[in-house]
């Protein structure tokens, strides 16, 4: 999958709602009112300046038109402030190299945060504890092996919050609501979702900081549920990256 590519874009209240996705990740810095903007996709009714990163000290990269589509994926307060506005938003475009490319991802965790809700954090504690317990390979709600059951895991870790047969079923649904994030750092208590698994993908539990943890193997293994990266970790190289999602609930 590619990988995202970054900037910054001024629009402010030069947004108007619009049906279409997109793929280059960029952050964008809000001119006039500060919007109270959902996670959704939009497009800019004025010309927009592009920068490196949040604040008007950061290179201008590029401008885009009225009219550029983009999903806002989340809110930060505390950028540079422009007309009495320091409101800053991570978006993803679909069109054009508009972006820092040289810089990849690396300043996003530090001025893009989610709001990590009680369920979030308590499924992410869960899953270190399950991960730490004395069998991490064994299920002791479900009475059996973890490995196969990566939803079931990340349903309990949850707080059984939603109902899935598989993680590719959770991953379409969430899909299906706009809810899928393609950006390579979930939040803590994220579900992350994966294809493969022959036919019914894979999801696990982000604990921040690019990790995450969840089940390996399939039905009839006995592996532990495990702690590992979530881009680049061998054992789901034939599991490929979806995205994540916050989980239903918050």
């Amino acid at each position: 999958m590619p990988q995202p590519r970054y900037g910054s874009r001024s629009v402010g209240r030069w947004l108007a709602l619009a049906a279409s996705t997109c793929c280059v990740a960029v952050t964008v810095i809000a001119a006039g009112a500060a919007p109270s903007l959902a996670a959704g996709t939009y497009s800019t009714t004025a010309i927009v300046n592009v920068r490196s990163g949040p604040g008007t000290g950061y290179p201008f990269v590029d401008k885009e038109p009225a009219g550029a589509q983009f999903t806002l994926q989340c809110q930060w307060q505390g950028g540079t402030n422009v007309n009495g506005n320091a409101t800053w938003d991570k978006a993803t475009f679909g069109y054009g190299a508009v972006s820092a490319a040289s810089n990849p991802g690396s300043a996003w965790s530090w001025y893009c945060h989610w709001n990590i809700t009680p369920q979030m954090q308590n499924a992410a504690n869960w899953a270190i504890s399950e991960k730490n317990s004395p069998n991490p390979a064994w299920s002791d709600h479900f009475g059996h092996y973890w490995s196969g059951w990566c939803e079931q895991f990340a349903e309990q870790a949850e707080g059984f919050q939603f109902g899935f047969g598989s993680a590719l079923a959770d991953y379409q649904a969430e899909l299906n609501a706009g809810r899928i994030h393609t950006d390579t750092s979930p939040p803590v208590g994220a579900l992350v979702f994966y294809g493969g698994g022959k036919g019914a993908g894979h999801v696990a539990v982000s604990i921040g900081n690019g990790q995450e943890i969840g089940t390996l193997g399939y039905v009839g293994d006995r592996y532990p549920v495990s702690q590992y990266a979530v881009i680049g970790t061998p054992q789901l190289s034939g599991n490929p990256y979806l995205g994540w999602a916050l989980p239903i609930g918050s």
